[in-house]
């Protein structure tokens, strides 16, 4: 007996309609929670984040590759239940910020644009804002890959570059002078945002680390509450800012 198979017309998991191209389906809803989870997946495995495999990223209810560089120490411990795996993989992630362009690129789940791509263009460009349609020609990228690079530039990357950490330069970029690690613990009074503070700090060439260890210079603590960075800053004799803006001042100032 010949049983007929029924094409699927929706996304088994978020219901949107099926696109049918060149005889396979294609879901093309953005926020389709299976797609947003092999992209943090992906990403995290392109940039060498050990340990953020599918199970810890839906236990830190991860929905987007920004999310990644705001987790807390705290927060991470209490989801995964431990703090020694919480301290490595935060540590991993702060080593991600020194990914050089290539490693960037190849993360994103740019259609087509996969390690081959990304290489060739990191070796024509200093940085991410000098991709355009002459440069990706000179790297010899095909029409197809260049119209993807360059619309996820024009799209994705705008809603998200301000949340994310890198120098997007084409080689790593090593800081010399140690006593400008930082790290944040708790609420900001005096910015808006987390968001905003690292902007400025990066500006100042701060390095952000999410957690406090030996290389650890500053640790910002504006609720100056007794938590495990804190007592953890205490003990290692880390200065302690308790007002932010008043120090970056001082820092331009001098």
């Amino acid at each position: 007996m010949i049983m007929k198979i029924e094409i699927p017309t929706h996304c088994p998991c978020c219901n949107y309609k099926l696109e049918l191209v060149n005889d396979q389906l294609f879901c093309r809803n953005k926020a389709c929670d299976a797609q947003l989870l092999k992209r943090i997946e992906h990403f995290c495995k392109s940039m060498n984040i050990k340990g953020m495999g599918t199970k810890t990223i839906e236990k830190l209810e991860l929905t987007d590759i920004t999310e990644i560089y705001y987790l807390e120490l705290d927060t991470v411990a209490k989801q995964l239940g431990s703090i020694k795996l919480a301290e490595k993989l935060i540590s991993q992630i702060d080593s991600s910020r020194l990914a050089t362009l290539d490693q960037i690129l190849a993360s994103f789940s740019i259609p087509l644009v996969g390690n081959t791509a990304s290489q060739k263009i990191s070796k024509v460009v200093k940085n991410i804002n000098e991709i355009n349609i002459k440069t990706c020609k000179q790297a010899g990228l095909g029409e197809k890959v260049t119209s993807n690079l360059l619309n996820w530039l024009e799209t994705d990357f705008v809603e998200m570059k301000e949340f994310l950490p890198f120098s997007f330069n084409s080689e790593t970029t090593i800081v010399q002078n140690e006593t400008k690690t930082v790290c944040i613990t708790g609420k900001l009074s005096s910015f808006k945002t987390k968001a905003e503070a690292y902007k400025i700090l990066e500006q100042n060439g701060f390095i952000i680390t999410e957690s406090v260890t030996k290389a650890t210079n500053y640790l910002v603590d504006e609720e100056d509450r007794s938590s495990t960075k804190r007592k953890k800053a205490e003990q290692l004799g880390i200065k302690i800012i308790t007002n932010l803006e008043t120090f970056l001042r001082e820092q331009i100032n001098d």
